[in-house]
């Protein structure tokens, strides 16, 4: 198997095994291997991400790090006529689609023999990367804003992680863990390419629920971005392949409190490298003011005819609550697909009549707290 790290701005190769996840001019890495995806190979007996084991860049099957994450399902949903889908992501393992790249970043780790990482998020992924590691025998650090929410406190704490919490902004609990990984391994999820490989098995396994079709659009909630460039890397590679004739348009939904992509995409500029998080917001998953692929962000929202609309803490939870009704328990950041979808219907950017997949990214029950301090203490409900 080929693999090798290449630098996305320079194009300088590195070996997958360092214990750097930049390159020396600061840009981030993107992972070169020479996988292929076939029908044929698909293992229809396997109900998780590894049924696409033939695509997934990790040499020895003995390594395998996984609690059965993927396979969610596809379900529609009743909003306004439109015709939209929900894709179930927060039904994973540990509550959202970041188990995906759990599952492969720690066999990845597991094969190089990694003992210990050090993490940074701003929950979910800290709660996944807790339960993988526990699961790999790998010890983990994992740092987060102190403003997180105190059901994913709990849950990485429970799984055996050290949990340090970090007074400040998401950016400040970034350098706090970078600062700690001068010793350790850092296993970022927003820097790591193997945690994107995982990630793209979402492109795969909406492909093969559609029949090997695609959706016109596809909605998910945007902050760091490394979903949205995950799934368009795994549409590239299932264009490339031969499996699909074309890539869905990608449409990303920001919060109005912290949107450094939104901006540069409608100013056609950058990420402004001093942007700051304007406020709190209960879209906490979101909170990313210095996305790391942000240059590959804006050129596939740009080559796949998406957008990038941003929504308020009002709108969210009126979303909330349209989820809420249709039995779809989920945490705020999810809920924000509801509201962008009206927007870009609004905006002329999808047709209502256009098949449009909402990735519903995390569970309520992490949140609990939050959602009855919206719903109960504030509304009364």
């Amino acid at each position: 198997m080929i693999r090798f790290f290449r630098c996305v701005n320079c194009g300088l190769e590195y070996p997958v095994n360092i214990n750097h996840l930049r390159c020396e001019c600061g840009a981030p890495f993107e992972l070169v291997h020479d996988c292929v995806f076939l029908k044929s190979e698909v293992d229809k007996e396997v109900r998780s991400i590894w049924r696409y084991r033939k695509a997934i860049p990790v040499e020895k099957d003995g390594s395998i790090v996984t609690l059965g994450e993927g396979f969610t399902p596809i379900l529609p949903l009743s909003y306004k006529g439109y015709n939209i889908w929900v894709k179930l992501e927060y039904v994973s393992p540990t509550g959202s689609f970041k188990d995906r790249g759990a599952s492969v970043l720690f066999s990845f780790l597991r094969e190089i023999g990694v003992k210990n990482i050090v993490e940074d998020s701003s929950g979910n992924a800290g709660v996944s990367v807790s339960a993988y590691g526990a699961r790999a025998g790998i010890e983990c650090e994992i740092f987060c804003p102190e403003y997180t929410s105190g059901g994913k406190l709990i849950q990485i704490s429970l799984y055996g992680a050290k949990l340090v919490k970090v007074k400040g902004s998401r950016e400040d609990t970034s350098k706090a863990a970078v600062k700690a990984a001068q010793t350790k391994y850092y296993a970022s999820h927003n820097w790591h390419p193997f945690f994107i490989e995982g990630l793209k098995t979402l492109s795969f396994e909406i492909v093969e629920q559609l029949n090997w079709n695609v959706p016109d659009n596809i909605v998910l909630p945007l902050g760091f971005g490394g979903l949205y460039y995950s799934l368009y890397l795994g549409f590239k590679q299932l264009l490339r392949d031969g499996i699909v004739c074309k890539i869905p348009r990608l449409f990303g939904v920001q919060s109005e409190m912290c949107c450094p992509l939104y901006e540069a995409f409608v100013t056609n500029g950058g990420v402004n490298p001093e942007y700051v998080q304007r406020g709190e917001t209960i879209a906490e998953g979101i909170c990313g003011a210095k996305p790391v692929f942000w240059k590959q962000i804006i050129g596939a929202v740009r080559e796949t005819g998406g957008s990038i609309v941003t929504v308020s803490d009002r709108e969210i939870e009126e979303s909330l609550k349209v989820l809420l009704r249709q039995g779809f328990l989920v945490e705020p950041t999810s809920a924000v697909v509801i509201k962008g979808m009206e927007k870009f219907v609004e905006i002329r950017a999808i047709k209502s009549s256009e098949k449009t997949l909402l990735i519903l990214t995390g569970s309520g029950l992490k949140t609990l707290d939050r959602l009855e301090e919206i719903f109960y203490k504030r509304h009364g409900l």
